[in-house]
């Protein structure tokens, strides 16, 4: 343990001294140590670490603004399946522990005491984490809420880099065939597009139907949810949905039957729409099941595949997508344009499914970004 003799201000070191180990961050400010016990207050529910002593790991320093990327523990929402996410399933005060990795401002309170030995063969970290934990916030008139954000990242997938520059050389072949390009609502091609209809028709859109996909959806979460739908209808509200919202209304997506066993191995049982069964596609059936196993700790975490049903082969309607997107030149254009895209995939995914995954992989001019999309009925 640490002792207060040997404790020294974070920001006082040099980013090796500490950078790639494992270190516990501490605090003895009185007035900080009681604001961070009060979990009603503001600063409490907004301060990027919420326990302490923390323990940390460091994998970058910004020099810029004197912050750092770490892997640290905070908390998340129990879920039973994973359709709890989307329904609102879940209790606020039944938590649990997960690993988080974001970027966090150096406060000049924090101590650390680099003799101390911290045992890593206790310390079960995955190849993954989330971006944030979920948590109450407040807002500055007064609104409050509970935010949820139940998205992994695993940034390196474990696989050989001669699986993923032969998938890669066949999507790019593949695109230059078909060459399906959408310049609206996103700039992409589309490569395996899952959608029974390529180019469904504009007036394609039911509002009334949109209605009652809506009210069922937000009855499901709860009564007060579908009460308050009801009246601002009434009112008129939803006159003037966005592109993407009609948009995904439309989507028909064809499903492809996976089986996983036991042992996670994966077999695609059904063709996958737009890519047909045949000999010349067989390795790429691999390669995409390659990459689904190599995600499976992830849809885990995500309860769409269980671990709790031995000597069971578990089968998901999996839909799949492929696309490239074409990014405007700009390295923080790149950034938003990739936000946006990855919102629209949750956005459309959210009514028919339960979550997307996506295996992405950019060329060094960042002119491209190669996608593959996971999502399950």
């Amino acid at each position: 343990m640490a002792t207060t003799n040997n404790l020294v201000s974070l920001e006082s070191l040099h980013p090796t001294e500490y950078q790639y180990r494992w270190i516990r961050l501490h605090i003895t400010d009185d007035y900080l140590i009681k604001t961070l016990s009060n979990p009603r207050t503001r600063a409490a529910r907004t301060y990027p670490i919420e326990r302490f002593p923390c323990l940390i790991y460091t994998t970058d320093y910004n020099h810029s603004n004197k912050s750092i990327q770490v892997w640290l523990k905070e908390e998340e929402v129990r879920v039973e399946k994973c359709s709890d996410y989307i329904n609102m399933k879940y209790d606020a005060k039944q938590m649990q522990d997960c690993w988080v990795c974001k970027w966090i401002p150096i406060d000049p309170l924090w101590l650390v005491d680099l003799s101390e030995e911290i045992d890593e063969t206790t310390i079960n970290k995955p190849d993954f984490y989330r971006l944030h934990g979920d948590r109450e916030v407040r807002y500055g008139d007064g609104g409050e809420d509970f935010l949820v954000y139940p998205v992994w990242i695993q940034e390196r997938l474990p696989i050989s880099r001669t699986r993923r520059q032969r998938l890669l050389d066949f999507f790019h072949e593949l695109n230059n065939q078909r060459k399906d390009f959408h310049e609206h609502p996103s700039p992409v091609e589309d490569i395996i597009d899952p959608d029974l209809l390529v180019s469904p028709p504009k007036t394609s859109f039911n509002r009334n139907q949109w209605i009652a996909n809506e009210l069922k959806r937000k009855l499901i979460i709860n009564s007060r949810e579908g009460r308050q739908f009801q009246r601002d209808i009434k009112e008129d509200a939803y006159t003037d949905l966005s592109e993407h919202e009609k948009l995904r209304s439309t989507y028909q997506w064809l499903p492809t039957d996976f089986t996983i066993d036991e042992n996670g191995r994966v077999d695609i049982v059904s063709p996958i729409h737009q890519l047909p069964l045949l000999p010349q596609n067989r390795q790429t059936y691999g390669d995409i099941a390659r990459i689904f196993h190599a995600m499976i700790p992830m849809f885990k975490q995500l309860k769409v595949i269980r671990d709790d049903i031995p000597n069971v082969k578990q089968r998901l309607q999996v839909i799949i997508k492929v696309q490239s997107y074409n990014l405007q030149a700009g390295l923080n254009r790149i950034q938003n344009e990739m936000i946006e895209l990855s919102y629209f995939f949750f956005r459309c995914l959210r009514d028919e499914i339960c979550w997307p995954m996506a295996y992405r992989r950019s060329n060094r001019k960042y002119s491209c970004c190669w996608c593959l999309l996971f999502a399950y009925r």
